[in-house]
């Protein structure tokens, strides 16, 4: 059976993933703070847009004008698809309540988050959706088992009543000697995408791992890639590739 893909509109990325994300499904972009989940989604959102679908950004962490105000430092105009009603960022913090004292609870009605995303989503026709970043609405000051519960309903939902191709950012925690913690388990979503710094001839460089894209055939691999105005993140050949080019 033929799977219909996604384009994700990161140059150099689609031909890693057989043309792109196969459509319908929830991937997770996670990372340090810094490594660009959030221009990743943007890329994402923009490739629909430039495509005539609508999309839905639910900002977490950042009111909508940071959005704008981030892709126009990009070079991208977000404006004239919000006016046109093509593109809608929601600002999510009113679903994180007040505690006595000022502080903000912890506690977040998921089930009411995705009845409120699947009405707009629905009214506008939206085909992706991106919540930048995902882990505050799962991450409670709770049982490790709640915390799974609330990441499953999150997933479960966006895959069974929105219909949609969606990304999720989560923060990744490094452990020494260990794998990564990503925030919101890998086995819960479609595909994982690992945006990193690493350390190399003396500098920094920013490097993604595919680490996992069902009904894929991929080669696994770490590739350097670049952030360019007016494109952004821009992928390059394996880092094995280039380290053997410079021998």
């Amino acid at each position: 059976m033929d799977i219909k893909r996604v384009a994700s509109g990161i140059p150099g990325f689609d031909p890693l993933i057989e043309g792109g994300f196969p459509q319908g499904k929830t991937y997770l972009i996670t990372g340090e703070p810094g490594t660009a989940k959030s221009i990743f989604c943007m890329q994402f959102v923009l490739q629909g847009l430039k495509e005539g679908e609508k999309a839905v950004y639910v900002a977490i962490d950042d009111k909508p004008a940071d959005i704008i105000e981030q892709a126009a430092s990009l070079g991208w105009e977000l404006a004239p698809y919000i006016e046109k009603k093509q593109l809608l960022i929601l600002d999510a913090s009113s679903y994180f309540g007040t505690r006595m004292g000022g502080g903000k609870d912890k506690t977040v009605d998921v089930q009411k988050v995705i009845v409120d995303l699947s009405g707009y989503v629905q009214r506008m026709e939206a085909k992706r959706v991106v919540i930048d970043p995902a882990g505050p609405l799962v991450l409670l000051r709770d049982s490790t088992s709640r915390i799974q519960d609330q990441a499953r309903m999150l997933v479960h939902s966006l895959q069974t009543n929105l219909g949609t191709t969606n990304l999720l950012t989560t923060y990744s925690v490094p452990r020494i000697g260990e794998k990564s913690v990503h925030g919101i388990e890998e086995y819960l979503v479609a595909g994982t995408i690992v945006l990193e710094m690493v350390w190399m001839n003396n500098r920094f460089i920013r490097t993604i791992i595919i680490e996992k894209m069902r009904s894929t055939a991929m080669e696994l691999g770490q590739y350097e890639f670049s952030i360019v105005k007016g494109e952004g993140i821009v992928v390059q050949p394996p880092l094995e590739d280039k380290l053997a080019s410079s021998l």
